[in-house]
């Protein structure tokens, strides 16, 4: 946890930087970040969008370079510019997947549906922000698109356990329940302890009238956590 004093010599710090180099997208997240702590909402708010106009523009600006290269035949040179201008979105990626968070925090669903579209336009290659896309998706019942970027999301990490567990989720909604037990016992792979998904797949078994393997699961899962009640499952143990 960042001190007041330490949070205060932050500030500090990226302002000074940034008084030298305004289009330091760094310091505008960094400062997006330390005026969150402090729930300064609107200084957030412009340190997130000074950070994703500086990234953008300064991707231009390389990317014009990186063409104008490329038109003399300076190959080595314009795959030089190129790369920089993917440094500058992958940045501008993150920066839109931090400022997700914020509106999720703030309980500004819309917004943080266009940061997380906006930051794999960026930067697609992150299972994280698929990951996170896909969930929010999920909860906003948009089953086929959220099953996408959860399917690309397990494409770019195979071995995150909460991708299993929420693709599980949506094969359970459209009644799938073969896949959906794969995807659980996938994340359980992973994570032995998994409580939620060790609990879901005892509600699959028992709506498929598979009851011992209910019980069984529910009872691994009274195991790591022995005050859980579930009130369907508890009848299990009677």
């Amino acid at each position: 946890m960042i001190t007041e004093n330490l949070q205060t010599d932050l500030k500090s710090l990226f302002i000074k930087a940034l008084e030298a180099n305004p289009k330091y997208s760094e310091a505008h997240l960094q400062l997006a970040l330390l005026y969150q702590d402090e729930e300064d909402f609107q200084n957030v708010e412009n340190h997130f969008n000074a950070a994703i106009q500086s990234d953008s523009e300064v991707a231009l600006e390389l990317d014009e370079r990186g063409e104008e290269l490329l038109k003399k035949f300076q190959f080595q040179n314009a795959k030089d510019q190129f790369m920089k201008v993917q440094e500058k979105k992958n940045h501008c990626a993150n920066v839109y997947f931090q400022q997700s968070k914020y509106f999720l925090n703030q309980k500004k669903i819309t917004e943080a549906l266009e940061s997380l579209s906006l930051s794999i336009k960026m930067n697609p290659t992150s299972s994280e922000v698929q990951r996170d896309y896909g969930i929010l998706l999920s909860q906003e019942n948009q089953i086929d698109n959220a099953r996408l970027h959860l399917e690309k999301s397990l494409d770019l990490n195979y071995g995150d356990s909460i991708t299993h567990y929420q693709l599980g989720m949506i094969m359970v909604k459209m009644k799938d329940y073969e896949d959906a037990e794969q995807h659980f016992l996938s994340a359980l792979d992973i994570n032995g302890k998994f409580v939620e998904c060790i609990i879901e797949l005892a509600i699959l078994k028992l709506d498929i009238d598979q009851i011992d393997e209910a019980k069984k699961y529910y009872e691994k899962a009274k195991n790591i956590t022995p005050d859980l009640k579930h009130s369907a499952l508890e009848k299990l143990m009677d």
